[in-house]
């Protein structure tokens, strides 16, 4: 009896599943014919631009339930300098602006309409607030204003961004997307990049994604990607190939391993056709840095060892030549009138004159984006660059002791500092908590930006609106670990700053 009263029973069950599942099936159809009639005659009225712009809207509404993926689109332009490919190549507006604007507006929205706050947003935003403070001193001392007031505009937009997506990325969901969007961008340059290279279609400019200048002392293109300059691609390629990497250790998924993995793989690849002498080195340096965190094991040691494999069979014939002429580029050489590589001859005298500068001007600097302004008058008397134009230091921090003195630089140094004490005590406090995804995720975050600034000692800070961008993540990282430290502190509207 048991026995059939549940036969009896499952069938009715049986029965209204059948039915919910058709019911489903109807309306999938329904909805599906409806959206087609309607994409039909939007595309007749409005033309085929009407099929870009229906995943735009779709995307839109998914940001306002999810700041995170509209944040990711942010994140992609910027890394992949997608505003100046569709700008200077295609002749378009570029989504950058729209994006912060939008961005902006959800925010408002959410906060007025779910009475939404981020805790300790304010806090990890008042470090910004006074860096700008200081940019805006430099520009009051500054030689020459017009300059310093444009660059003033430039950091002062990047560094709103930066504070934009603080506020965005608030839990590990988040901060995973951010990661993710760091490594897909990667992934879009370094593939044209790597093709480009081995297929030798240095002509083709590939939408602005396929930049390459040709060299003549080191006679064959370098790949610039969408970054004009080699050495800037390689750096940013850096900061993506280790975060890669960690994701291939570390992603719970296959598939997402796999991906990372390619990413990794293709980022190095792209990092040696830059035949960046600087850029190979920082990509040691932060893969040793990363080490320090995570020692590797078999595994790891597996996975790197394939990868040297596979990009020691591309590397130039003279690339270990050109390697171990880095030696001669020190500013604090006695005699700077012996310099081989010509193209030292020019950074030495550029790092000499950023010197000389702050020599002259120690307390405040020559202004804001005013060392191209000077570098001809002290040039003219170091006598070892033969160019007549403006040039900008081959080192970010003598750039800022030439331009800010004393004062910024001790600012910029006070900001870059707090951050890295906040990633290791993010890293440990993660560790505490058993979170070992964001662990990771925080020590790979840590030696990205360690490798940034170690390549900044020969390397100006070219393109600022990726350097911000990476603070922003740094700074979101701490701030997840802190907030699930201290669940009940309601610190959003302090303007305390704790390093």
């Amino acid at each position: 009896m048991i026995t059939n009263d549940k036969t009896v029973n499952s069938i009715p069950m049986q029965k209204s599943s059948l039915l919910d599942i058709n019911k489903a099936s109807l309306m999938s159809v329904v909805i599906a014919s409806v959206l087609g009639i309607l994409i039909s005659i939007a595309v007749g009225q409005f033309g085929w631009l009407t099929l870009v712009t229906i995943p735009a809207l779709a995307m839109a509404f998914s940001t306002v339930s999810n700041p995170s993926l509209g944040l990711m689109a942010l994140i992609i332009v910027i890394f992949a300098q997608v505003q100046r490919a569709f700008t200077e190549f295609l002749g378009l507006p570029g989504p950058g602006q729209p994006l912060v604007g939008f961005l902006i507006m959800v925010i408002v929205i959410r906060m007025l309409l779910f009475n939404e706050r981020s805790v300790n947003w304010l806090r990890n935003s008042f470090i910004l607030v006074v860096y700008v403070v200081f940019l805006m001193v430099s520009v009051v001392a500054a030689q020459n204003m017009e300059p310093a007031i444009t660059e003033l505009i430039d950091l002062a937009q990047n560094i709103l961004i930066s504070s934009l997506a603080i506020y965005i990325i608030k839990e590990s969901s988040s901060l995973r997307n951010a990661i993710w969007a760091v490594i897909f961008a990667g992934i879009l340059m370094a593939s044209i990049s790597v093709y480009q290279n081995l297929t030798g279609t240095f002509s083709n400019e590939y939408w602005g994604f396929g930049g390459n200048e040709f060299s003549g002392y080191v006679g064959r293109p370098r790949i610039t990607g969408p970054y004009l300059t080699p050495n800037p691609y390689a750096q940013v390629l850096a900061i993506i190939f280790i975060v890669a990497l960690d994701r291939t250790w570390h992603e719970s998924k296959i598939i997402l391993r796999l991906v990372a993995g390619a990413g990794a793989l293709l980022c190095a690849l792209a990092l040696i056709f830059t035949d960046s002498r600087g850029g190979f080195a920082n990509l040691i340096f932060t893969i040793f840095v990363y080490f320090l965190f995570n020692r590797p094991n078999f595994s790891a040691m597996l996975v790197i060892s394939v990868f040297s494999l596979v990009v020691i069979q591309f590397l130039p014939g003279n690339f270990a030549e050109r390697i171990l002429t880095l030696t001669e580029l020190n500013p604090f050489k006695e005699d700077t009138a012996v310099v081989a590589d010509e193209s030292f001859r020019g950074r030495t005298s550029e790092n000499i004159a950023a010197m000389m500068m702050f020599s002259d001007y120690p307390i405040f600097g020559v202004g804001l984006s005013n060392y191209g302004e000077n570098y001809q008058k002290y040039s003219r008397e170091i006598g070892l660059d033969p160019r007549r134009e403006e040039r900008e230091p081959a080192s970010l921090y003598l750039q800022l002791l030439a331009e800010q003195g004393v004062i910024g630089t001790s600012v910029f140094l006070l900001l870059v500092v707090s951050i890295f004490m906040k990633l290791l005590k993010a890293q440990r406090d993660f560790k505490l908590l058993g979170m070992r995804d964001e662990m990771y995720i925080t020590s790979a975050l840590f030696a990205s930006l360690a490798g940034y600034m170690f390549m900044s000692i020969y390397k100006n800070n070219a393109y600022t609106n990726v350097f911000w961008m990476l603070i922003a993540i740094c700074i979101s990282a701490a701030q997840i670990a802190t907030n699930i430290m201290k669940p009940d502190e309601e610190s959003g509207n302090s303007m305390e700053f704790s390093s």
